[in-house]
């Protein structure tokens, strides 16, 4: 059999064990972590010089339950699209087996209009989770202001609810400003800022009326710096980033910073990561990352040589070529998929009984001035009476029963909410109620 048929017949076998281990679920979290680099080596990352104006991304752990495509697929689709979407686009899919639904990431760059000096451009993206789906729109534009200096303005707005909830999306909209700059001595710098601001609130009444859940995306701000150092190793790039965030709503107050030292080698072998931050959530970390890519060569391994290589041939003049139009076409870096804020509120009722008397107070948070019915059940609930809230909402009133046992409870009709039944016992005349006699074996 000829050399060539050979090499065919073990790229289609070893591209058909990929998909029957997809299939049966061995693919899944690893997709695009060290693993799939090593299976795919001509999916390798660009190097510290191509990576200079792009947006670095974070790393994630995935649920084990979920079942991801195999990365070269994301890197055939890539090589299918234009060359102004294929440097700037992601995608991901897979299956969440607990849920039972597909999930979906996709982000791209879209430039609408470019000229030599600047560029309109769109920034669509899709994120379908196991538990949430969020959708994103932004826009913006960018401008050379000077042939080493570039500034830009974009705006933002964002959709988020769970899966399969048919309620309300929590909408936010933003908006940021960002500057790139090549300062001289062959280093970059870039500045970004962004404002969040939520649009909407979504209420929903839980636990057979008692409590009203109230939930809303956190408005706040983050920004970050970005500094590739003046070479100091030739065959080394060193870069510097700093990063924080403030994200605050009505229960919640999220605020943190990074701080990171990244050293790459110019073609592409060696990466390494030190950085240090702090978050209100999760505390205070320190981390240390390394990697060794390699490229893989099969027409190399059938030839019985060497098929490793380093990704890229190390030329020292590459670092001293950039163009600061590169940054026109650079990914927008912002947050996306903040925590929601949660807030809690539960209508209230006390009571108390003396003699056939019964006293009861208590409170529905953002229903001032409101009609109240009194139902009292002794099997089925019956309007009693009605009582109005003040301006906080609160409420008080008394009632007379009849002996006997009897539940209580306090109704607004127009919006379903309802506090939690108390039951009061009303003794015959001449005997002590219950509450009466509480009240003597604390005084003694």
């Amino acid at each position: 059999m000829k050399s060539s048929h050979k090499k065919y017949i073990i790229i289609i076998t070893f591209y058909i064990y990929q998909a029957l281990a997809l299939w049966s679920g061995h693919a899944a979290a690893g997709s695009s972590g060290i693993v799939d680099k090593y299976r795919f080596p001509s999916t390798v990352e660009l190097p510290a010089i191509a990576q200079q104006f792009e947006q670095k991304r974070g790393w994630t752990k995935p649920d084990k339950t979920e079942h991801h495509l195999p990365y070269s697929f994301n890197y055939g689709l890539r090589m299918a699209l234009p060359a102004p979407l294929r440097n700037n686009f992601d995608f991901s899919g897979g299956f969440d087996k607990w849920t039972n639904l597909p999930i979906v990431k996709t982000e791209c760059f879209v430039p609408v209009k470019a000229w030599p000096d600047k560029t309109i451009f769109f920034t669509p993206r899709i994120n379908l989770t196991g538990r949430n789906e969020s959708y994103s729109l932004g826009a913006g534009v960018r401008q050379l202001i000077t042939s080493e200096m570039m500034i830009g303005f974009h705006t933002f707005y964002d959709w988020n609810r769970p899966r399969r909830f048919d309620g309300d999306y929590l909408r936010e909209a933003g908006v940021g400003v960002e500057f790139s700059a090549l300062p001289g001595h062959f280093s970059d710098l870039t500045v970004s800022a962004n404002a969040y601001f939520p649009i909407n609130t979504r209420e929903e009444i839980r636990n057979n009326g008692v409590s009203m859940v109230k939930e809303s995306l956190p408005g706040g701000g983050d920004a970050r710096i970005s500094l590739l150092l003046p070479p100091i190793i030739s065959w080394l790039d060193l870069r510097l980033d700093a990063s924080a965030h403030r994200y605050v709503g009505r229960n919640s107050n999220i605020s943190g910073y990074r701080t990171a030292l990244s050293v790459n080698s110019r073609d592409g072998m060696f990466n390494m990561t030190v950085d240090q931050g702090e978050d209100s959530r999760l505390g205070r970390n320190y981390g240390v990352t390394a990697g060794i890519r390699m490229a893989f060569d099969w027409n190399a391994l059938l030839d019985a040589r060497n098929p490793f290589s380093a990704p890229y041939h190390y030329s020292s003049t590459q670092h001293y070529n950039r163009k600061i139009r590169n940054s026109l076409f650079s990914k927008v870096n912002r947050k996306y998929d903040l925590p929601e804020d949660r807030f809690e509120q539960r209508s209230t009722l006390m009571a108390s009984v003396m003699g056939d008397t019964v006293t009861f107070t208590g409170g529905f948070p953002n229903l001032p001035y409101s009609t109240l019915t009194v139902q009292v059940s002794q099997s089925p609930w019956q309007d009693y009476s009605e009582i109005t809230t003040d301006d906080n909402g609160a409420y008080y009133g008394t009632i007379s029963l009849p002996p006997g046992v009897c539940r209580l409870r306090v109704l607004h009709k127009p919006s379903g909410r309802v506090t939690e039944p108390k039951t009061v016992v009303i003794t015959k005349p001449g005997i002590p109620s219950e509450s009466d006699h509480n009240s003597s074996s604390a005084d003694m």
